[in-house]
């Protein structure tokens, strides 16, 4: 445990020790949460910028970014042992100024990952600076530090006085959630993926959250109705951000998707509109820039996000990422719409459709789904479970959009930022 009282004496102490970081272009390289939680606030005190480097980028990929972002050292920190190593090399692109920076990587699911450029201030502007309420939350983090979800689960932590609670094991999921019960963790934020994987946790029904938010990846009814059945206390918040764009929105109505109003509202801190069914979101909070490449973004300054919507009535409702669609035979699936009908099953606790090559068709929609062993129709075999999958998505879906193989699987695969896997495909 650290106070943070001890936290200022380690940014003390550090800032006495490597005060030639002062000024600085800074990496900060680390494989543990609790080390990078301790000792970011210790680097951000000195540097003009702090790139967070992920644990999964690539050599090439960190030598571009090193490169276009001019950075300077690299703070390698294990446990409580830093290395500062110096990279005179690097003549990057990025002019200096006299501001405090931070560059955060993309998640790259739909490519190559990108760097985000932003000021503290735009990173701190959603998180909710009240110390008399913080007091009362404990947080578990369920994010990488290092990615933008997980630094805005610290910074509202930090900005509250609230309790924060790294696990650092690599144990076992039922293991992390037990972790949490017995630091009362009772606030959580993850993605819908996460919170799929923890509701088929059983001793997760034990934890008395006061705090549920969803972000990253679509929340659709399913998984808002399975967590207000087991959390009846809790406040559930979903969550409309991206790393490009920051914190653009939140709904708290526990209804899928976000009210219609938001489009036709206008504020000097988050503008949206629908074009050609994309979603495009004009926001105080976002990045500055990107680097490798420009922010798409119009000349209006609306950042493209790339989310399919639809407008239903006054709702408007995810349909999935414009750079993930399947192409069958000329016809295009979006693979979450199809999740989307397959967890509205009762006996279905997560999905996941991907699609696999035909020399006919082009590609195949395939589907993997976890079973929700509490609501399995009895004496049924796998075969007539798969049936009555399949048969709900034909008098659900367009023919082209029914899975042509649908397989039971124990778990559907999620990656460091949260979010599901999506093109690690089993053999099916």
């Amino acid at each position: 445990t650290l106070t943070y009282g001890e936290l200022k004496l380690k940014m003390d102490d550090f800032s006495l020790n490597y005060s030639y970081l002062k000024g600085k272009r800074c990496a900060i390289s680390t494989d543990s949460r609790v080390s990078l939680a301790i000792y970011l606030p210790c680097v951000e005190s000195l540097s003009s910028l702090i790139f967070l480097q992920p644990k999964d980028c690539t050599d090439s990929d960190l030598c571009d970014f090193y490169l276009k972002s001019n950075i300077e050292y690299r703070v390698v920190i294990c446990n409580d042992e830093i290395i500062v190593e110096s990279l005179v090399d690097t003549q990057g692109e990025m002019k200096s100024d006299d501001s405090s920076h931070w560059l955060l990587a993309t998640s790259g699911t739909s490519g190559t990952p990108k760097l985000a450029l932003y000021t503290l201030k735009s990173l701190l502007s959603s998180s909710i600076k009240d110390l008399s309420k913080g007091k009362d939350y404990i947080w578990g983090v369920c994010y990488d530090l290092n990615r933008f979800s997980g630094l805005q689960v610290y910074f509202q932590a930090l900005s509250s006085g609230s309790c924060l609670v790294i696990h650092t094991s690599n144990d076992l999921f039922s293991e992390t959630i037990k972790f949490y019960l017995n630091c009362s963790v009772n606030a959580l934020s993850a993605t819908p993926s996460y919170w799929r994987k923890l509701l088929m946790t059983p001793i997760s029904k034990e934890l008395n959250l006061k705090v549920i938010s969803l972000g990253g990846e679509i929340s659709d009814q399913p998984i808002l109705d399975g967590l207000s059945s087991v959390f009846r206390d809790a406040k559930i918040v979903h969550i409309y951000a991206s790393t490009e764009a920051g914190v653009g929105f939140s709904v708290k109505d526990n209804l899928e998707g976000f009210p219609l109003a938001y489009i036709e509202s206008q504020s000097s801190d988050l503008t949206l509109k629908i074009i050609e069914n994309e979603l495009w979101i004009r926001s105080n909070r976002g990045a500055s820039a990107l680097l490798k490449e420009g922010l798409n973004m119009d000349i209006d300054g609306y950042i493209n996000s790339g989310d399919l919507v639809e407008v239903i009535g006054d709702r408007v409702l995810f349909r999935g990422r414009s750079s993930g669609t399947i192409n069958v035979g000329g016809n295009k699936v979006i693979p979450e719409e199809v999740e989307r009908v397959l967890n509205s099953l009762k006996f279905v606790a997560s999905s996941k459709v991907s699609s696999q090559k035909s020399a006919f068709l082009g590609a195949l929609v395939v589907a993997e789904i976890v079973l929700n062993t509490d609501n399995l129709p009895s004496q049924l075999s796998s075969a007539e479970i798969k049936k009555l999958a399949s048969t709900h998505c034909r008098n659900k879906l367009e023919s082209f959009k029914v899975p042509a193989v649908i397989k039971i699987v124990e778990s559907i695969d999620i990656g460091v930022t949260g979010k599901m896997l999506r093109n690690n495909l089993r053999n099916l």
